[in-house]
């Protein structure tokens, strides 16, 4: 069964009824991702157990899925998973759910339809939510949420400004709103002065603006995006990855319009998941200046740097192993 981020009070209803005995979420939002397992943990008590791909065996989780810990609470069995392979013996113990303890998949932040993404889709009693930064709608809501918590409203202009700063993280864009409603304790409006006073500007980075940065050749900006992100807990894989992800997109864009098939409106128009507007203007215009060629050259050095990071993280320097081969310069 596939959910939506807005879905999640039914998922935990499937989960409650025990219709739902396993879970997959994958996405770029790391911090909605932790939101959605803490709140399992809290609402259902869960013991939680980590394991890594290599550890998720059939042999392995069969065994903890229907174990008792020492203060018989249910298990929340929560794997970390790389790729979208899964083995026919794992695949078919998940599809006949007979364990007592909760699975939980973490997949990749850009997982492919294929593999255990489909199996989790297609099985009655399995679950898979895509979780992706927040756009400002979200923002929006989540803030009007807090704010109503609380038993407080939010003016035109703060919402305006709120809506503007804060971005990609759920749990950093949750964070600042709760601090936001401690600030303003005493009042019951909060104010566009009070959301200046609390809310910096630089306060955090996503993956698109890194991606702007970096393919428009400006080094202090991807340098200071980078930093931020590292402030964040987004590691240099999940930088790389973001990277290779925008690139693949200007690769299917470009390679649209050099068939001739297509404009760059409508080649642009046909990506999935879409462009977000805020950066529309500058992948169209990232898009002009690039050939496929170009596209698939870049995304073949990200893919070799991704690989050295895996063999040798501790001595990996992100602007030395990326930003410089792949703007023509010699390390």
């Amino acid at each position: 069964m596939k959910f939506y981020t807005n879905q999640f009070a039914q998922l935990l209803d499937k989960i409650a009824s025990g219709t739902v005995k396993s879970l997959l979420l994958y996405g770029h939002n790391r911090g909605f991702i932790s939101a959605v397992i803490n709140q399992l943990i809290k609402k259902f008590n869960f013991f939680t157990v980590n394991l890594t791909s290599k550890e998720a065996t059939e042999a392995n989780i069969s065994l903890l899925a229907n174990s008792n810990n020492f203060f018989k609470q249910k298990e929340l069995l929560k794997i970390d998973h790389s790729g979208s392979a899964i083995s026919k013996e794992l695949k078919q113990f998940l599809i006949e759910g007979n364990f007592t303890n909760f699975i939980c998949f973490i997949g990749d932040e850009s997982l492919p339809s294929s593999g255990i993404r489909k199996l989790f889709e297609d099985s009655s009693n399995m679950a898979v939510m895509g979780c992706y930064y927040d756009d400002e709608n979200t923002v929006s809501k989540i803030a009007n949420t807090i704010a109503a918590k609380y038993r407080k409203t939010i003016s035109q202009e703060a919402l305006v400004y709120i809506k503007a700063t804060l971005k990609g993280d759920h749990q950093i864009i949750k964070n600042e709103l709760e601090k936001l409603v401690s600030y303003t304790h005493d009042k019951e409006q909060i104010s566009y002065e009070d959301v200046k006073a609390v809310i910096s500007s630089d306060l955090s980075a996503n993956g698109d603006e890194m991606c702007i940065f970096f393919s428009k050749k400006e080094p202090e900006l991807f340098l200071a995006e980078i930093e931020k992100l590292r402030s964040q807990n987004i590691n240099e894989i999940l930088m790389i990855r973001a990277l290779i992800r925008y690139y693949i997109n200007l690769f299917i864009v470009t390679s649209k319009i050099e068939e001739g098939g297509s404009n760059i409106d409508t080649a642009i128009k046909s990506l999935s998941p879409p462009i977000f507007f805020k950066y529309l203007s500058d992948f169209r215009s990232n898009a002009q200046k690039l050939s496929s060629k170009d596209a698939a050259e870049i995304i073949s050095l990200l893919q070799k740097a991704e690989v050295k990071f895996k063999n040798n993280s501790n001595n990996f320097d992100l602007f030395g192993e990326v930003y410089l081969p792949t703007h023509g310069y010699t390390v």
